[in-house]
């Protein structure tokens, strides 16, 4: 038997150790302390890390379920089972366990609950099912309505299935709760845009600019409201600084050939749908493009 001192002592290494990006170093330590101690849960969790940030996921699986069978709690323990197959993309798996958890539901804590519907949303929204994780998601924002990230997480996925003015109402009060949050302002904008709102979506375009000058999708969505509202050289600005930021920007090529098709400038608006085709053969808005630039050479020949 292990006193407690000698245990929180290879903890206290162990820790270092891994802070030091020593892993193999924590992993003796790690497998000492569980060996000796099997129902310290918290070693068995920091162990399991240890083999994630090996590449070792097999062994992480493996770790989380020895601990779940030495736990008198094991609960989190298939929580984080459920959330190594999450960040693996194995989202079938990661299912498997958030489900045996759910069928417990009422035993757990609010927080716990919040947590478990809200990853178990992500793996459904991953696995292409919007209908089951914004069942999921609801009952997040249900259990919790400042769980993080939620109306973020809710809106965008109401985006997806055209509940557009449900998604404004839900991205809304996502800005109101974490103002500074690009992504929050990024797609409120686009929600807007779904409703023609093409002043408000602007608006909020230029905070998520302001809030990350770096990322060319913000500088992109500005041009292509201005667009919209016919402001061709302010737009041409933003599709510009759009393209020197991810000359790989398909969307932007293509707003660029519909700027120039404004313009009557018919010779460079189909370099620019072709340069998109080229990058997206199939891309629907470059499509439509050249068929726009077909029809107006015909009205004008």
């Amino acid at each position: 038997m292990v006193d407690e001192p000698t245990l929180s002592q290879w903890m206290d290494q162990a820790r270092a150790f891994v802070d030091e990006r020593k892993y193999l170093h924590a992993l003796q330590v790690y497998h000492k302390i569980t060996n000796l101690a099997p129902s310290l849960d918290i070693a068995w969790v920091e162990l399991a890390y240890v083999h994630y940030e090996l590449k070792q996921y097999e062994a992480a699986e493996k770790t989380l379920l020895k601990a779940v069978s030495a736990s008198s709690e094991p609960q989190e323990i298939l929580f984080l089972v459920g959330n190594l197959y999450l960040k693996l993309g194995r989202h079938n798996r990661a299912l498997t366990y958030y489900k045996k958890l759910l069928t417990r539901e009422q035993s757990l804590s609010k927080d716990f609950r919040a947590h478990l519907h809200f990853n178990a949303g992500l793996a459904f929204y991953y696995r292409e099912n919007p209908k089951q994780s914004e069942h999921h998601f609801r009952r997040t924002k249900k259990i919790d309505p400042y769980f993080p990230k939620i109306n973020e997480s809710l809106g965008e996925l109401l985006l997806r299935r055209g509940q557009f003015t449900e998604a404004i109402l839900c991205l809304k009060q996502a800005v109101r709760l974490e103002p500074q949050s690009w992504i929050g302002h990024y797609l409120l904008g686009i929600a807007y845009t779904k409703v023609y709102d093409w002043r408000d979506a602007y608006e909020e375009f230029v905070r998520a600019v302001d809030m990350d000058p770096s990322e060319p999708r913000a500088w992109h969505m500005c041009g292509e409201v201005l667009l919209n509202l016919h402001k061709l050289d302010e737009a041409e600005r933003y599709l510009h600084k759009s393209l020197e930021l991810n000359p790989q920007l398909t969307e932007a090529v293509v707003d660029f050939g519909f700027l120039f098709l404004k313009r009557g400038d018919v010779q460079r608006a189909r370099e620019c749908f072709e340069r998109a085709l080229e990058l997206e053969p199939q891309h629907p808005k470059a499509l439509q493009g050249t068929r726009e630039l077909t029809l107006s050479q015909q009205t004008h020949s």
